[in-house]
C-alpha cells in the first residue's frame, strides 16, 4: 500500500519532527511513503522539506498546505492531490495537522475506491472543537492520539469507534538521547560545581510558558538547597522582559544560567547537566517532546498538571506532578534535591519507560500494524 503523509506547515517546529520521525520509521520498515509539506514563502528555508530529504524520505512538492484553514489554497490543493492519488495509486492518506486533514478529506471523498484517511493528533487532550469533531466523525477512518486521556476523549466526545482509535507514543531518537554515549556534560563549561544540584527548563521563552513561576520557585528553593543552580535553555523575542530583567531584579544572577538555544550534541550534554527538569506548559507539540528527551536521559521531570503530562510522568514514579504554584514547584525541587536515592530511582524508571515506549522502531511497527488492520477492515 502506498501512503502519503501530509503536514500542513513548512516550519520545523511543533509536531513537524514527530510527524517526520514516524514517516522515517515507516520508510525504514519498508513502507512506500511519500512526505508532503507546506510551501514556504519566497526566500525562506523549508525546514520540514530539508529535514525529510536529509533523512532520505521521498518527498513531493506542489501543494500549498497552509497551516490555517483557508478555502482559497485548500480547494486547489485538494484537486491536485486527488489527481496525484489516482496517478500514484495511493491507498492511504495520513494527515498530521488539522488543515492537512481537511485537504486530504476533500481530495479523497469523491474518489471510488477512495483511499483510507488517517489522522495523527498531537494534542495531549486529543481533538476538540467543532471542526475537529466533524473531521473525526465524518472524514476519518483511523485516529492516532498520544495519550489514553485523548483516546477516551475521542470516543466519548465524538462517538468515534473505540476500535479505530489508537494511543501511539510520540517517538524520539533514543540513540541520541542516551546517557551512556560518553558525551559527558557541560558543567565545567558553564561553571557549575560537580556536586551541585541542577534543575533545568527547556522551552521557547514566551509569556505563556509561566517562567515567572519557575523563577520564584528557584528563589524559594535556593534558601533550602545550598549551591542550587538552575538552567534556562531556550530563546525568545521577549527574553529580556520574561527572564533577564526579573533574574536581575530578584538577585538570581549567581543561581540561574542562560546558555541560550542549544542543538545537536551540545543540547544532549546540557540535558546531562540536570538532576531534574521542569515542564510547566505543553507547547505547540502537545506530546511534550522535551520531557520525553529528559526521561530518556534518566532525568526525572517535575511536571504541571496539564495536558498529558500527568500521564507521561506518573506522580512519584518517573518524576513529580504538581499544581504549578511557586510554592509547590519549590517544594518539589527541594524534595528531589534532598533525597538523592529517590531522585535517582525516578530517573532510572523514567529511562526504562522511555526505552519501552519511545523507540522509533517500535512506533513504526505499531503504526504499520494499524495500517494493515485498517486495510483489511476498509473504510468506516
Amino acid at each position: 500500500m502506498k501512503v502519503y503523509h501530509l503536514q500542513s506547515s513548512w516550519r520545523w517546529t511543533g509536531p513537524a519532527e514527530p510527524a517526520l520521525n514516524l514517516a522515517c520509521a515507516l520508510h525504514r520498515a519498508g513502507w512506500d511513503i511519500t512526505f508532503l509539506c507546506g510551501r514556504e514563502p519566497r526566500g525562506r528555508d523549508n525546514g520540514i522539506l530539508r529535514a525529510a530529504q536529509e533523512h532520505g524520505v521521498p518527498t513531493r512538492i506542489g501543494l500549498n498546505l497552509s497551516k490555517h484553514i483557508n478555502p482559497f489554497p485548500n480547494y486547489p490543493d485538494s484537486w491536485r492531490l486527488r489527481r496525484w492519488i489516482a496517478e500514484d495509486g495511493i491507498g492511504l492518506l495520513h494527515a498530521h495537522q488539522r488543515n492537512a486533514h481537511i485537504v486530504a478529506a476533500l481530495a479523497a471523498r469523491p474518489l471510488s475506491p477512495r483511499p483510507l484517511v488517517v489522522r495523527s493528533c498531537y494534542a495531549g487532550e486529543g481533538p476538540t472543537g467543532y471542526w475537529e469533531g466533524r473531521l473525526i466523525r465524518e472524514l476519518t477512518d483511523g485516529l492516532l492520539v498520544i495519550s489514553e486521556q485523548a483516546r477516551r476523549g475521542a470516543i466519548s466526545r465524538f462517538g468515534f469507534p473505540a476500535d479505530r482509535v489508537w494511543m501511539v507514543h510520540t517517538a524520539i531518537d533514543l540513540d541520541r538521547f542516551n546517557p551512556d554515549r560518553g558525551l559527558g556534560n557541560r558543567r565545567a563549561e558553564l561553571g557549575i560545581a560537580p556536586d551541585a544540584f541542577v534543575v533545568g527548563i527547556v522551552a521557547r521563552i514566551q509569556w505563556r510558558r509561566r517562567y515567572h513561576v519557575f523563577l520564584e520557585a528557584v528563589d524559594r528553593a535556593r534558601r533550602e538547597v545550598p549551591g542550587l543552580r538552575a538552567i534556562i535553555v531556550g530563546r525568545g523575542t521577549h527574553m529580556k522582559s520574561i527572564v533577564v530583567h526579573p533574574i536581575q531584579k530578584m538577585g538570581l544572577g549567581d543561581t540561574i544560567l542562560l546558555p541560550g538555544y542549544h542543538s545537536g550534541d551540545d543540547f544532549v550534554r546540557t540535558l546531562a547537566c540536570m538532576d531534574a527538569k521542569v515542564y510547566l506548559v505543553p507547547g505547540t507539540d502537545g506530546s511534550c517532546r522535551a520531557a520525553r528527551e529528559a526521561m530518556a536521559m534518566g532525568v526525572p521531570v517535575i511536571a504541571a498538571r496539564r495536558g498529558m503530562l500527568p500521564e507521561l510522568v506518573a506522580d512519584g514514579d518517573r518524576g513529580l506532578v504538581i499544581d504549578d504554584t511557586p510554592e509547590n514547584l519549590a517544594r518539589a525541587i527541594v524534595a528531589l534535591a534532598l533525597h538523592e536515592h529517590r531522585r535517582r530511582a525516578m530517573g532510572e524508571r523514567a529511562r526504562q519507560y522511555a526505552r519501552d515506549h519511545f523507540a522509533l522502531s517500535r512506533q513504526g511497527d505499531l503504526v504499520g500494524r494499524i495500517y494493515r488492520e485498517l486495510a483489511e477492515r476498509g473504510q468506516r
